[in-house]
């Protein structure tokens, strides 16, 4: 009977077991809704413009009910490749080198005097990443000596301006308008306040004499006196006396000696130039002279040299003579060697301060 009941209660079990199994599998499958993970995390700023750049539509947009897709925190976005070396230079030029030119401009001559119906000529510097080259552009002045030059782009602008019977006597004639110059070095235009331009009227050329002579000397320590007329060297008298001391031993850039050279006027007055002003000086100045000029070179000086160049006015023979040179001096490495000069120039020999002739010389540009 116990048999019969277990059996019984068996078989009941079982086809409950197999009705939930059937009732279970016929039941569709829920899928589980994403699950976003939160965060307070604020993207960088490259990644941000990223996203932003992703999710701009290329097209009009298509209307529709599906959910807008996320973009995970921390998930890989795409980067625009990296810009060439050649690519940033480019666009570094165009930015700082390509800058608009506006110049007002007022030519005077030496009475301070308007200079009209002057040629102007400009040529603007370009190089802007595209393109690079030389713009011209040509103008006259007013009856007030005034010019104005714009409608250009480029970083720098070169004036010349020309008339007969005048030469060009003013040293800049180059303005920097790009911004990869220092700023005090870029120029500013003013219409309040035009550059002047100088332009000597000529008044009429005298006969010149041409300096130009190379000398080398054994060194002995006593005074030099050069008759820069003739070329000759002397115990006195000429137009230029010349005292150089010298350290013992052997000098040279390996084992540096102090060493000096001072340049004294014969009955007259000395001053030292540059290159620029000695090319558009046709008068030699009335006044600013020295009594000396004195070169000293140490040997603890960072900046020592075995040889100088200078340029200079020079009014000798009680204001008969007034010259203009370049000089060239290197000082002798052995003590027993010779020192070098070398002088170019011109001078006026007729007590006259006009330079405007023409000599045989053609002067030496110092280093």
């Amino acid at each position: 009977m116990r048999i019969r009941r277990s059996v019984f209660w068996f078989v009941v079990i079982c086809a409950v077991l197999m009705v939930l199994v059937v009732w279970l599998g016929g039941k569709p499958t829920e899928t589980p809704s994403p699950i976003m993970a939160a965060t307070n995390v604020v993207p960088q700023p490259s990644t941000a413009r990223a996203i932003a750049a992703t999710s701009q539509p290329k097209s009009a947009a298509i209307p529709t009910t599906a959910p807008a897709a996320r973009v995970a925190p921390g998930a890989p976005t795409s980067t625009p490749p990296s810009r060439t070396k050649a690519e940033q230079m480019k666009e570094g030029l165009g930015e700082l080198n390509d800058e608009d030119i506006v110049f007002y401009g007022k030519v005077l001559d030496q009475f301070g005097s308007p200079v009209g119906n002057a040629k102007v000529a400009g040529s603007v510097q370009v190089n802007n990443g595209t393109r690079e080259g030389v713009d011209k552009c040509s103008l006259v002045t007013d009856g007030n000596g005034l010019f104005t030059i714009s409608g250009y782009k480029g970083k720098t602008l070169g004036i010349w301006i020309t008339k007969n019977g005048y030469v060009m006597a003013t040293t800049k004639t180059s303005f920097v308008y790009s911004h990869l110059w220092p700023e005090a070095e870029q120029h500013n235009p003013d219409p309040n306040n035009p550059v002047v331009i100088k332009m000597r009227k000529l008044q009429g050329a005298e006969p010149l004499v041409g300096i130009g002579k190379e000398y080398r000397l054994p060194f002995t320590g006593a005074p030099l006196f050069f008759d820069l007329l003739t070329g000759k060297v002397s115990d006195s008298g000429g137009d230029l006396q010349v005292v150089i001391t010298r350290a013992p031993g052997s000098i040279s850039k390996q084992n540096p000696g102090d060493w000096s050279i001072e340049f004294k006027p014969v009955s007259g007055g000395i001053m030292e130039s540059d290159d620029a002003t000695y090319r558009v000086s046709y008068e030699a100045p009335a006044d600013g002279y020295q009594n000396s000029d004195l070169v000293q070179m140490n040997h603890d000086n960072p900046a020592w040299f075995d040889n100088i160049q200078r340029v200079f006015f020079l009014t000798s023979r009680n204001g008969q003579v007034y010259s203009k040179f370049y000089m060239d001096f290197g000082i002798n490495g052995d003590p027993n060697g010779t020192i070098w000069f070398q002088f170019k120039g011109t001078a006026n020999a007729n007590g006259s301060r006009n330079w405007e002739g023409d000599s045989s010389t053609v002067a030496m540009t110092p280093q």
